[in-house]
């Protein structure tokens, strides 16, 4: 398999063979448990207590802080730390500003990466929203005056807004904030991104785009987007091109084109501007070995399917994709514990996990006893009771005989294994 290859490429295909690493719709492949474990099997991390590591974020030793993040971002992947992230997020969070402002370059990177993750295991609500207010006070300093980190400080922002954002409101403000990083090449001569920092900021864009529905888009902010898009697309880098045309589709599936062009007015209606679009795409996509401007039209059929632990999922939306792509790549190995522990994804992408069995299950009755009824004529019965009670070969003593042969078994096959109850699977 071609792991570089395009979502847009392989339509019809399940979705656990053409996930791969470019930007936007494609993620690192996940095909089922055991061929996760092969493609990138990390270190055995054990739920360990985090208290220490908690406490080494107060340290002054730079590597010291940057081991004890190192191994919350690790612990926070393995696991979903529910309880330890709702306990101790506001001095998690604190401690991560305190890396940000004067760690090392690793310890800025972990720490943004340590804060998506504990928004991620929180949830929508209250605590995750403290933390998204809080984030859009430093992050954007951030992006300012550490453009090297740009990238992960944009991937950061989109994680905590998709799960903490309240409405469209909260959406658009860290939308507008990546926005204006997008804009300082036009506004600014002389200044333009790498590559990477561009394809990043598109993707995070787009990811919060996805989130919201065509009736909320504010009709000023966003006109010189599609613009924008196209003229990315004139660049002809290969990860700007992906982010750009998977931006396009998304902004195609929510509707209202007029909202993210200064040029609308030019065209007499959407269909001739569309029109328009699309022939821009195919002239970056000519000479291409495939034409990605195919995933804008109409009839692309772009219904994918995922199968986790036995579960089936299935996406009929660039925006569905877009998101389990996206939190698939920001998550990494960790990405099928968390969608079989994880609440909030749970919740976001309607997804129920079956229950695991463990193949061969044996149930033990709490009371069983053996009853024999016989009739016996009253002259009879006082003679024929020791007899029918006591014998040996009598109904009920062989009747006591196989029962205590069937606890045997049972209990011969406990102790072999097979018997399993009330064990964590994991």
């Amino acid at each position: 398999m071609d792991v570089d290859k395009p979502i847009w490429r392989m339509s019809g295909e399940n979705l656990s063979r053409r996930l791969n690493r470019q930007v936007g719709f494609s993620t690192p492949e996940i095909d089922d448990d055991s061929a996760m474990e092969e493609k990138q099997r990390p270190i055995h991390i054990l739920k360990k207590k985090l208290s220490p590591y908690l406490e080494d974020l107060f340290k002054k030793k730079s590597s010291a802080r940057e081991k004890a993040l190192r191994t919350l971002v690790a612990e926070f992947e393995s696991n979903v730390r529910y309880e330890f992230a709702e306990n101790n997020f506001v001095t998690l969070v604190h401690r991560c500003q305190n890396c940000l402002k004067r760690g090392s370059a690793s310890e800025i990177d972990l720490a943004l990466q340590l804060i998506g993750l504990v928004v991620l295991t929180l949830g929508a609500g209250d605590d995750a929203h403290e933390i998204y207010e809080e984030s859009l006070v430093f992050l954007p300093q951030l992006l300012n005056y550490k453009l090297s980190h740009s990238v992960k400080v944009m991937e950061c922002l989109s994680i905590v807004t998709l799960v903490a954002a309240r409405d469209f409101v909260d959406t658009e403000r860290s939308m507008e904030i990546i926005w204006q990083f997008m804009n300082q090449e036009s506004k600014s001569k002389g200044t333009k991104h790498p590559s990477s920092r561009t394809a990043a900021a598109i993707s995070a864009w787009a990811l919060l785009l996805s989130n919201i529905n065509r009736w909320s888009i504010d009709h000023k902010k966003w006109k010189g987007l599609i613009p924008y898009l196209l003229k990315q697309l004139e660049e002809n880098d290969e990860h700007v091109n992906a982010a750009s045309i998977e931006a396009l589709a998304i902004i195609f599936e929510n509707g209202s084109l007029e909202k993210f062009s200064n040029q609308a007015e030019e065209y007499e209606n959407t269909k001739n501007m569309k029109d328009d679009i699309m022939k821009h795409v195919k002239r970056a996509c000519n000479g291409t070995k495939q034409d990605a401007s195919k995933i804008l039209e109409d009839d692309y059929n772009k219904t994918t399917s995922l199968t986790l632990c036995g579960t089936r999922l299935t996406f009929s939306t660039w925006s569905q994709l877009k998101q389990i792509s996206y939190i698939r790549r920001f998550l990494g190995y960790g990405f099928t514990k968390h969608m079989m522990e994880n609440e909030h994804l749970h919740n976001i992408f309607n997804f129920v996990p079956a229950t695991k069995t463990s193949g061969v299950e044996l149930y033990i009755p709490e009371f069983e006893k053996v009853v024999v009824r016989v009739f016996l004529p009253d002259v009879r019965r006082e003679t024929c009771s020791k007899r029918m009670n006591m014998s040996p070969s009598s109904l009920v003593s062989k009747g006591r005989t196989k029962l205590m042969n069937k606890y045997r078994s049972l209990a011969e096959e406990t102790k072999a294994g097979h018997y399993i109850a009330d064990e964590d699977l994991d």
